[in-house]
């Protein structure tokens, strides 16, 4: 699943696959309206981890909106 996801908030955020990983899961970026980005492996039964974090394109240490558990949900249906 690439391109962009309206969540219940009613935000688009843009998701761009990265890579599979060998478990099974794969890594995405996940960038919000307001310029936060995540990159995140999501497993197949849709625990995630924070690779690393941006907002602005500068290094953050960036916990992820509550939002984001209905896009990796989706995400590790696909």
């Amino acid at each position: 699943m690439e391109g962009t996801i309206e969540v219940y908030t009613g935000e688009e955020v843009n998701v761009e696959h990265i890579k599979a990983l060998g478990d099974g899961g794969a890594r995405f970026d996940i960038t919000a309206e307001d310029g936060r980005k995540w990159r995140v492996d999501v497993a197949r039964d849709g625990d995630t981890e924070i690779v690393t974090s941006w907002h602005d394109g500068k290094l953050a240490d960036l916990e992820l909106p509550e939002w984001a558990g209905d896009v990796t949900a989706r995400l590790a249906r696909v």
